[in-house]
């Protein structure tokens, strides 16, 4: 393991709109990131297993044999390379003579991928995730959520406001949780452990119960959670 002073200087991990990066210093010896990139994987392998991410160079100069190196170890995880990002053209023409895919170094957008008990600052603005959600892992957001991908059981999203999910719902869910009884989830399909909008809660019905095999709407109606066809004229 590194220790805290190094950890503080190494690898940062960022969740972006495009799935998760990997910000890789300037300053810090490359055989001290590829071990703080070991722990970071071995620490959070659920978080990782069958990611996409990005290797971030904006504030590293890329070297071919540094990214050879970090490669073998994440595709030894499950972990794909989708795109290394740099700060500069040359940077870029670079990695393109190398073969890998580049895209232009920029801040995160609007995004955050957390781990249980992880904290976010309140900003106010929608939060998109785009990927499956796994047993472990949470997203939490101040505003709207809007989540491409599915909801697995174990996996929790909670929501300032609405919550919407294209794809499947079977985790925890909990829109509106600073009291707005208003707030909705809505999902290509809810089968989940526990939907919560406000203070309210709905438990996953009992097995064998009818659920919808459709687009469907959880709301709060009469003081009760209710889940029912989407009807894109409500709303």
């Amino acid at each position: 393991m590194l220790d805290g002073e190094r950890l503080e200087a190494s690898v940062r991990v960022r969740g972006t709109q495009d799935g998760v990066r990997l910000v890789l210093p300037r300053d810090v010896a490359f055989p001290s990131i590829l071990a703080h990139v070991h722990d970071v994987l071995e620490a959070r392998a659920a978080f990782f297993r069958g990611a996409a991410l990005v290797l971030d160079f904006s504030e590293r100069e890329p070297v071919l044999e540094e990214i050879v190196a970090l490669q073998r170890l994440l595709d030894a995880r499950g972990v794909r390379i989708q795109a290394i990002s740099a700060e500069t053209p040359e940077h870029r023409e670079r990695l393109a003579r190398w073969g890998f895919r580049t895209e232009l170094a920029g801040s995160p957008r609007r995004l955050r991928l957390v781990e249980p008990g992880a904290e976010e600052a309140p900003d106010g603005s929608a939060t998109y995730v785009r990927r499956t959600l796994r047993s472990g892992m949470s997203v939490e957001a101040e505003g709207h959520l809007v989540v491409i991908g599915d909801v697995n059981p174990g996996a929790l999203v909670v929501a300032g406001g609405d919550v919407l999910v294209w794809g499947v719902v079977r985790g925890t869910v909990h829109a509106g949780r600073n009291g707005d009884t208003g707030a909705v989830i809505a999902a290509l399909r809810l089968a989940p452990m526990q939907l919560r909008i406000a203070q309210l809660v709905a438990r996953a019905p009992d097995r064998g119960a009818h659920l919808l095999d459709a687009p469907a709407l959880a709301r709060v109606v009469d003081g009760q959670i209710v889940i029912e066809p989407w009807r894109i004229e409500r709303r």
